[in-house]
């Protein structure tokens, strides 16, 4: 994996702690975007349907939705997020800002 791949992860879990952090008010916006959100996987061919019955954790949206979302907002997303960042400062303190051309 290039040092360019980890950035681009990196800007991935970030986009991810918004759309998780946005919805832990639990209020009606924060209810719509998880409505919202949790349609964009169904676009998937084979998995989308597997991967949103994931995400929801039941048939519909409700709390054990908020709990995955919770779980994934403050436990996993900052691990990956921690383990990422120690793969890539190494690759910057190598490779330059820039990288090989």
């Amino acid at each position: 994996m290039t040092e360019a791949n980890f950035g681009v992860v990196l800007a991935v879990l970030t986009a991810f702690f918004g759309i998780t952090g946005y919805s832990l008010p639990w209020d009606q916006i924060g209810y719509w975007a998880v409505k919202t959100v949790i349609c964009v996987p169904d676009a998937i061919p084979v998995i989308g349907s597997h991967v949103v019955e994931l995400l929801r954790g039941s048939a519909s949206v409700g709390q054990s939705t908020l709990t995955r979302f919770y779980s994934l907002h403050t436990f996993v997303l900052p691990l990956l997020t921690a383990i990422f960042m120690l793969m890539h400062f190494p690759m910057i303190r190598k490779q330059g800002i820039f990288g090989p051309l």
